[in-house]
């Protein structure tokens, strides 16, 4: 997990989210949670193979590519 600012300067949480990737594997999807509201979530559309590349990709991706799945994430989910 990680804590970002979205465009708007709140916090959120860039997190793996466990789902059925190809195959229906055992896989996890990037998701954010709302620090100040952690029951708003919303999904980015990337899928990853294991719990562990998702917490890899989320430890190394730049802080700029996260901001920009989370600002698409929120768009794609009606959330300003």
């Amino acid at each position: 997990m990680r804590t970002i600012n979205d465009d708007h300067g709140r916090p959120w949480e860039a997190i793996a989210i466990p789902t059925k990737v190809a195959h229906l594997r055992d896989g996890a999807q990037l998701g954010f949670r709302s620090a100040d509201e952690p029951a708003a979530t919303v999904t980015a559309p990337i899928d990853f193979n294991s719990m562990d590349a998702a917490g890899f990709a989320i430890r190394t991706m730049s802080e700029k590519e996260l901001r920009r799945r989370l600002e698409w994430a929120k768009t794609a989910a009606g959330v300003a």
